[in-house]
């Protein structure tokens, strides 16, 4: 009787369950797929204290008696696990995905924080997800993420959901499905792509905990300089810093689905002392970065050199998106760009240009130039 009468307000949470991920779940603790049972049943058996187990996993959701037949499956895990079948219940609940847990030390004994705190620890743990994300779509590690994201990224964001928090404390519980795969992915990867990224998630977590330990005794920028390869960049170091900054800082956990893990899982601390540093690595590498695709406009300097003897460097007096006044940046141009650019100089036309802006200090530089024209007055902005 009482199980399935003990869950019957949980009913619609039992009817969610993937016999998949469920089949799953039990293949990792060690259950043995004994073969079919029945039209519709898959029996599963372990040896465990003492007794031989069995248990009946139903093959299709669709069947009459599915939430039944499931309900019983929950029975024999709690009974069989030591706990409690709601214990087990939002075990499997969570088996379709990983599991990414941000946890406030700053909630009080009801398990609350004050609300810009909330909104900080949701956009915050948004932003450090999806600066994984980033680096694991990504062909090569960067400093920080600037212009459009690749669709990979988007798809991803769109899929990754928010779990319930826990008990008297006040916690994230991001589930990342393990299974996912984009629709422009190439299938030679060994894991599905939200797999990959929070496999990067973990793999960056403890490699900036390990920079922070260094940092202790080093310049804290040398330190990080090590973890690019790892997925650190300014924007996962910017939220991070972001989440730790408050009297009792922050705690982040990486876990893998119960149906289908591959390591212990990784948590780390972050302390107010640690977003300090965070924060100025985050601003560094910011800096550092070039800007894609970023097109500036105006005159270039006058070149004292004649055309057979120009380099193709110059310096433009430009405006530059989203800042007022002129500002130099320095523009190398290849020898196919380089006529046309000396007569714009001599001429004292006004120029476009596209290219990436790297800032070093106060110098600015634009590289990999392209798309050299002259702007005609009635094309100015």
């Amino acid at each position: 009787m009482g199980l399935a009468m003990s869950y019957q307000y949980d009913s619609r949470s039992v009817a969610a369950l993937s016999p998949p991920h469920v089949a799953g779940y039990l293949r990792s603790r060690g259950w043995t797929d004994e073969g079919k049972f029945g039209p519709f049943g898959q029996l599963y058996a372990i040896h465990r204290g003492g007794r031989d187990e069995q248990i009946v996993l139903p093959r299709l959701a669709t069947i009459g008696d599915f939430v039944r037949r499931m309900a019983e499956v929950l029975e024999t895990l709690a009974r069989v696990e030591d706990r409690s079948p709601s214990q087990v219940l939002f075990d499997l609940t969570l088996a379709p995905f990983d599991v990414i847990r941000v946890r406030s030390k700053d909630a009080d004994d009801y398990g609350s924080v004050p609300l810009d705190a909330g909104l900080r620890l949701h956009e915050e743990t948004r932003r450090a997800v999806a600066a994984a994300a980033l680096a694991e779509a990504a062909k090569k590690p960067r400093r920080a993420w600037k212009g459009g994201r690749p669709d990979s990224v988007v798809q991803y964001m769109g899929h990754v959901r928010l779990g319930q928090t826990e008990n008297r404390s006040f916690s994230l519980t991001v589930l990342s499905p393990y299974s996912f795969d984009p629709t422009d992915q190439p299938d030679f990867f060994e894991h599905a792509f939200g797999r990959r990224v929070t496999l990067k998630f973990g793999t960056a977590l403890m490699a900036i905990q390990g920079a922070l330990a260094e940092a202790v005794a080093s310049d804290p920028l040398s330190a990080f300089e090590k973890t690019l390869d790892a997925g650190v960049s300014a924007d996962m170091c910017h939220a991070l810093a972001k989440l730790a900054d408050s009297d009792a800082g922050v705690e982040i956990s990486v876990g893998w689905s119960p149906a289908k893990p591959v390591q212990e899982p990784v948590s780390i601390g972050l302390t107010r002392q640690d977003a300090a540093v965070l924060d100025e690595v985050a601003r560094t590498f910011s800096r550092q970065e070039p800007e894609p695709d970023c097109t500036i406009e105006g005159l270039i300097r006058q070149i004292n050199v004649k055309l057979d003897s120009f380099d193709g460097s110059v310096i433009f007096e430009a405006h530059l998106p989203n800042q007022s006044g002129l500002k130099k940046v320095k523009v190398d141009f290849e020898e196919r760009h380089r006529e046309r650019v000396f007569r714009a100089a001599h001429e004292k036309k006004w120029a476009r240009i596209t290219g990436e802006l790297r800032r070093d200090g106060r110098v600015l530089t634009l590289l990999e130039p392209r798309d050299f024209m002259i702007v005609e007055p009635d094309d100015e902005v």
